[in-house]
Parts: C-alpha cells; structure tokens; sequence
C-alpha cells in the first residue's frame, strides 16, 4: 500500500510558505512509513493538474523524492510514470541510479510514453 506525496501537481499543498509546503510533504512521508505503508510515489509533470493557474508550489519529481528519502528508512520511492522523452535516458539513468544509492536500494522506476 503507497501514497501519493502532496507536490502542488493537484493543487494538494496549504496556502503558506514553499519551506512549510516542503515540510507539510516530509511530514506526511514521515507519518507514511510510521504507519506501516509500504511506497510513496511523486507525479513527474511539468505542469500542473489544475486548470486554472494559482500561486504556490509544484515541486518537481526527482529533487522531491532525494529529499524526502532522508527521512525515510524501509518506504519505496518512486514515479508515477516518468515519460521517456522528458530526459535524455542517460540523464535518466544517471538521476534513478544516484536515488537508488541513496535510498540503498529502495528506488522504484515506472517508465512510460508520456500523457499525449
């Protein structure tokens, strides 16, 4: 059983500071792993969901997760569906191995077309 980590992608953050929002995710990952969950998971979009543009964050995916992962020791970390055309796929290669070292083997890569 996964979450999804609050970014911004879904308009899922509190109206405050980008450091509070920040925290507001770690603190949920946190409590993700005290609870006996199993992965926590980030969307890797460039925009967000939402239709209509509002102040506040959108954390991107990948700089997200190797945050969070600090603070996390058993939880699997992933993506969900990174598109294979965002990043050259030795860039991204490069960004999945250097997360999987640091999170000693907990990182999980889900690859896809992309959404259109």
């Amino acid at each position: 059983m996964g979450i999804v980590i609050p970014q911004g992608w879904r308009n899922d953050l509190p109206q405050t500071s980008a450091s509070y929002q920040f925290k507001y995710s770690k603190d949920m990952v946190v409590a993700a792993e005290r609870n006996g969950f199993d992965s926590v998971y980030a969307y890797d979009h460039f925009i967000p969901h939402y239709r209509y543009p509002r102040a506040g964050s959108f954390f991107e995916c990948f700089t997200l997760l190797s945050a969070i992962s600090l603070y996390t020791n058993k939880l699997k970390i992933g993506q969900i569906v990174t598109c294979n055309s965002y990043r050259n796929p030795a860039l991204l290669a490069k960004m999945v191995a250097t997360l999987d070292i640091i999170t000693n083997g907990r990182t999980e890569l889900g690859i896809g077309a992309g959404w259109y």
